[in-house]
């Protein structure tokens, strides 16, 4: 009599938790996250502060991401412990120790024998680039691919401000939705909110008509993000907002046309960003256009977004084979993934004759020790940023920066302005272009796209086009920079947070 009823209440138990399995399986590979629709666009948050909005905005989507990806949360959250670990004993025992017993930096080493093997990249695509500087012709461009996609948009922005350029780019993308293509968007969720415009330093053209005008000051989210909210209203167009989980920000700037054709570098879609702060911008087709709409479509998929269940119509206009100017490959960063930092170290590291950068932000502890130490090796490295950027804290972060690399045997170039090139070139035969700064950010916690080439005829456009007018005599710092207490409270600030 005792059998049967053990085997009934076995029975029972299986039944009751068969369940537990299927649960477990689903915590740990997670459920897709529903997508997010940018804060002001909405009359509940249309006049609300846009900190405030921010605030509220982190925290709700650092719960959805811990209770739909459980895994990936925590992984991401031991990775930002683990960098700020390693930025603090670089910036402790790297800079501050170990810079300072360098001592008196040693000549230069013209007579360097041939190039390191090890800086010679492997596995390289090859591509067609094109290199804009001037961000009128960056603009015209874009504005070119964006009329001839035949069946597809995807853009993937941080900063979208409301602003002539901004609002003459949404309607452009609009009228292609209205024509029948597929326009994909995402927006970074806290860029807008964080990075107000400020009218006295960043004059405005004459406004579009057919988007109403933003305030003077806009200081509440539907402001902010008065053209990214028209845009999400047009008929035909896809809008969502990145989720910003542990306040990881999406920095990258991209616009792919039919998976044929990209649009990338460092320009946000703002009229500072092409007429106002020096930058760079690239155009790309070939093999590595491919990845990157892999990229988009994953990472659409993950914010929530309809995947592509019908195969676009194939173009009506043959595309001409590419004509390689460029030989490259794909580097990002994401809070657990960091190629563009490991391939940025690794080139410095193996330079032998030159090393040239040019960024704004130049704050991790791990790039300037390796440039140091570069210059020791007898290695002519050069840098330029500004100390007359929008960011004060960056200004006097850069001015401490400066000194620390001035003694230590680095050139140093001060640009009068505002920049925001991300650009780097090392021996002649390995360079970077990207959205990716040279700081704990974008090298650690932050979403970041760019492109390494190996040698090819684009380096030697690279260093005519950017390095070579950049380095102007005029600019040189030959004496250390008059500091404050201010300036070095920022700097070690920077150092672990920026």
């Amino acid at each position: 009599m005792t059998t049967p009823r053990k085997g009934r209440h076995e029975r029972y138990l299986v039944a009751r938790y068969r369940w537990v399995p299927v649960a477990l399986l689903v915590l740990i590979s997670g459920c897709q996250i529903p997508p997010a629709q940018p804060s002001g666009c909405t009359p509940a948050t249309a006049n609300a502060p846009r900190h405030r909005v921010l605030m509220r905005q982190l925290l709700c989507d650092t719960g959805a991401e811990i209770a739909h990806h459980p895994l990936r949360a925590g992984r991401m959250m031991l990775a930002g412990e683990a960098a700020w670990l390693c930025s603090a004993g670089r910036g402790i025992f790297g800079k501050r120790l170990g810079m300072c017993l360098h001592g008196t930096p040693p000549p230069l080493c013209p007579c360097a024998d041939g190039l390191d093997p090890a800086l010679i990249e492997t596995g390289l695509q090859p591509m067609a680039v094109q290199l804009y500087r001037d961000g009128g012709a960056a603009l015209a461009v874009l504005e070119q691919l964006i009329d001839s996609a035949q069946c597809r948009i995807d853009v993937l922005m941080y900063i979208w401000e409301d602003d002539a350029v901004g609002r003459s780019i949404a309607e452009r993308l609009a009228a292609a939705a209205a024509a029948g293509r597929r326009v994909r968007v995402l927006v970074d969720g806290g860029a807008n909110l964080i990075f107000a415009p400020s009218p006295a330093t960043d004059p405005l053209p004459d406004s579009l008509p057919s988007i109403p005008s933003r305030q003077e000051k806009p200081k509440t989210a539907g402001e902010v993000n008065g053209v990214v909210c028209w845009l999400a209203q047009q008929p035909g167009v896809e809008l969502i907002r990145i989720r910003n989980p542990c306040a990881h920000f999406d920095h990258r700037k991209l616009v792919l046309i039919d998976g044929q054709a990209a649009w990338a570098g460092g320009r946000n879609f703002t009229q500072p960003g092409f007429f106002v702060r020096h930058d760079l911008s690239l155009t790309m087709q070939g093999p590595l256009v491919v990845s990157w709409q892999t990229m988009f479509e994953n990472y659409w998929r993950e914010q929530g977004g309809k995947p592509e269940c019908i195969q676009p119509p194939a173009s009506k206009t043959p595309v001409p084979p590419i004509v390689a100017n460029a030989a490259g490959r794909l580097v990002e960063n994401t809070p657990t993934h960091h190629s563009l930092r490991q391939a940025l170290y690794h080139a410095i590291d193996h330079a032998r004759h030159f090393v040239y950068l040019e960024n704004p932000y130049l704050t991790d502890n791990g790039v300037i020790v390796k440039l140091a130490r570069a210059r020791r090796r007898g290695v002519d490295v050069r840098i330029l940023f500004t100390i007359q950027s929008d960011t004060t804290s960056i200004n006097h972060t850069n001015k401490v920066t400066a000194n620390r690399l001035l003694a230590a045997g680095v050139r140093v170039y001060l640009y009068p302005g505002r920049i925001h090139t991300k650009a780097a070139l090392v021996d002649g035969c390995w360079g970077y272009v990207g959205s990716g700064n040279f700081d704990l950010l974008s090298l650690y916690r932050n979403y970041e796209l760019g492109v390494v080439f190996g040698p090819s005829p684009i380096l030697d456009e690279l260093y005519q086009m950017l390095f070579q007018p950049d380095f102007n005599p005029d600019w040189e710092l030959h004496t250390p920079l008059p500091l404050t207490a201010a300036d070095y409270v920022y700097e070690m600030l920077a150092a672990f947070f920026l």
